[in-house]
C-alpha cells in the first residue's frame, strides 16, 4: 500500500503506475513489474500502447536504486516494496517459467 511505503518508493511505484496506465489506461495491469524490469535491463522496448524512451528505462533504473528495490503488486498490500535481491530471484524464476510468455504487451 502506497502509504506503507517510503519516499523513494513511493516514487518508484507512481512512477511504474504512470507507464501502465500510458500502456494500457490501467493503474497497475498484471505482470507491469516484470515488463519494466526487463526494460531496465534492456530487454523490452514497448508495452501495450507504450514505446518505452531511454529516459523510461534510466528512470526507473535510478529510482530503483535509490529506493533498494522494486515494487511488486499483492493482491492483499497492492504497491509492495521489496529488496532488490529478493526482487531479482522473483524475476530469474519469472523469466524461466511459462508465465514470462504471456507478457508480451
Amino acid at each position: 500500500m502506497l502509504s506503507d511505503l517510503t519516499t523513494e518508493q513511493t516514487s518508484l511505484a507512481r512512477c511504474m503506475s504512470e507507464l501502465s496506465e500510458k500502456a494500457y489506461h490501467a493503474g497497475w495491469m498484471t505482470g507491469l513489474e516484470y515488463a519494466l524490469w526487463q526494460l531496465v535491463l534492456g530487454q523490452r522496448g514497448d508495452y501495450g500502447h507504450l514505446t518505452f524512451s531511454s529516459e523510461d528505462a534510466v528512470t526507473l533504473r535510478r529510482q530503483s536504486q535509490e529506493c533498494g528495490g522494486w515494487i511488486v503488486f499483492d493482491d492483499d498490500k497492492e504497491e509492495t516494496w521489496v529488496p532488490l535481491s529478493e526482487w531479482e530471484g522473483r524475476f530469474a524464476r519469472w523469466q524461466a517459467g511459462p508465465a514470462a510468455k504471456w507478457v508480451d504487451g
